[in-house]
């Protein structure tokens, strides 16, 4: 952030000696000049949203809604080399009060003549939520500016051009070396789904709109990658799934940059959930950087046994990350089908806006999981820089599980696992989560293992100790046995 606070007031002298104010004095527009702005420009038969105008350094912006008939998240995105004032006008309500999210951004924002401004630079990801409604969000991308597109007619790139929406028949495929590239202000309906295709490339400031997926039934994926070695995906916004929104598998070295996606309520789904942000399965050398994920299941996760999917996962890259995740899974989850093993997994500079509250039960929901319901081996996990916004149900949930009926994979038996080497280093939780942190395992020799915090903060209050930090078995497990994490296997700094 290269602004911080809110508005500056000028004062000068009365004739009476006392100080008259002078007119506000917005301090953020002056260094908005010289900023170039690329509003994207969309079909006029694409979807928009009625519940949101807003405007882009004056001009109006594009925004894009969400088909669920439950909860509402909508889209703006554009383009931006500097600071840009965003003026956000809610069409069904007031506004009285308003939270832009995440909190620790601090993105310069008030309330003006019925308007929300916000000021937002290249960049920045900013959920705004008006009158305490968090289920109709509006998400603002903000772009840098798309200057590096590939020529329409090059060999090997597929060009979806802005202003249209290029209907793909629900799933769609590139080839070894190919390119498909959706330009802002383009939407393509379907799905996106490569396998055994190396070296590919996916970008662009466009929307894959998952609409016919969604509707049709016919499939669990939005954007999938299977055994995709070396692949490199970035700009695009990922909606509208009812499934796994963007999923890797069994793949190496696959990055993500720049990548949002937005999995709303699961209208095939009797609890709403089974609809994930971005998993990996059994990956290893890969990286995700800038994302965001809305998701009513898990919105990030990481798994080594799916089905038929087996295999280790290692050194795995989550960076700059924001989770907002509704009404199932998990925030940022290891977990749970790890039965091969999980070695070098690193979270840095990662948001929660919200992790999710069970509709009905508690069902180990967390800001930051691991939940290890088979035999592998998850370790080295550091989590690095972390800001939890409002946990409703668990901060922190690390256990080694017992059977829980979930995937192994195909003819394996189940067997408890193990859980060592996690870091913690300046994390911060604003609100305190009503059910607190677990951490435990099954029993000495199914454990969770020399675990160490830095700098932890739950409320503004350091969590130095082992007894301010109270750890603790998930209740439901309490009284089968299950040992919480030793004394002698944490420390706090």
């Amino acid at each position: 952030m290269m602004l911080f606070g809110l508005l500056a007031m000028a004062c000068t002298p009365t004739p009476n000696g006392g100080e008259e104010p002078e007119p506000t004095v917005n301090p953020y527009e002056e260094l908005t000049k010289g900023t170039t702005v690329e509003n994207y420009k969309y079909a006029p038969n694409a979807p928009r949203s009625p519940y949101y105008y807003v405007t882009v350094a004056g001009e109006e912006c594009y925004v894009f809604p969400m088909v669920t008939n439950h909860d509402k998240p909508h889209i703006t995105t554009f383009g931006t080399n500097g600071l840009v004032r965003v003026e956000i006008t809610p069409c069904m309500v007031t506004p009285e009060t308003v939270v832009v999210r995440p909190l620790a951004k601090e993105y310069p924002h008030w309330i003006e003549d019925g308007k929300i401004v916000l000021y937002l630079n290249e960049g920045d990801k900013a959920t705004v939520e008006i009158n305490g409604d968090e289920n109709v969000p509006l998400i603002v991308f903000a772009n840098s500016l798309e200057t590096n597109k590939p020529s329409p007619d090059a060999e090997g790139v597929v060009f979806l051009e802005a202003g249209k929406l290029h209907d793909k028949q629900a799933v769609f495929s590139i080839s070894a070396g190919q390119t498909l590239y959706i330009e802002g202000g383009a939407i393509m309906v379907g799905a996106l789904q490569v396998t055994l295709q190396d070296n590919i490339t996916v970008a662009g400031h466009g929307i894959l709109d998952d609409f016919h997926v969604l509707h049709d039934n016919n499939s669990k994926w939005a954007f999938r990658l299977d055994r995709c070695n070396n692949a490199n995906i970035s700009g695009i916004v990922i909606a509208n799934m009812a499934g796994y929104s963007c999923a890797t598998i069994m793949s190496e070295g696959v990055s993500f940059d720049n990548v949002k996606v937005i999995a709303p309520y699961n209208e095939d789904h009797v609890s709403g959930v089974e609809n994930g942000g971005i998993a990996f399965f059994a990956c290893q050398h890969c990286t995700v950087k800038n994302f965001y994920s809305y998701a009513h299941d898990d919105t990030y996760m990481v798994k080594t046994n799916k089905w038929s999917w087996k295999g280790e996962a290692k050194d795995l890259l989550f960076e700059n990350c924001q989770a907002f995740n509704v009404s199932g899974g998990n925030g940022y989850e290891i977990g749970y089908e790890v039965n091969e093993g999980v070695d070098g997994v690193t979270f840095r500079d990662c948001y929660v806006l919200h992790s999710a509250k069970s509709r009905n039960n508690t069902y180990r929901h967390g800001s930051f999981t691991i939940h290890n319901s088979t035999a592998g081996t998850v370790k080295n996990i550091l989590y690095e820089n972390i800001y939890i916004d409002d946990p409703k149900e668990f901060d922190l949930y690390i256990s080694v599980l017992p059977d829980c009926g979930y995937s192994l994979g195909d003819g394996v038996e189940w067997g408890p696992g193990k859980i060592e080497n996690i870091t913690f280093k300046n994390v911060y939780v604003h609100k305190k989560a009503p059910y607190g942190e677990i951490m435990f395992g099954l029993d000495v020799d199914h454990a969770v293992k020399n675990v160490s915090f830095e700098n932890f903060f739950i409320e503004g209050v350091k969590i130095d100790s082992y007894e301010k930090a109270g750890f603790k078995v998930d209740p439901r497990y309490s009284s089968k046995g299950y040992l919480p994490i030793m004394k002698n296997e944490i420390t706090f700094k």
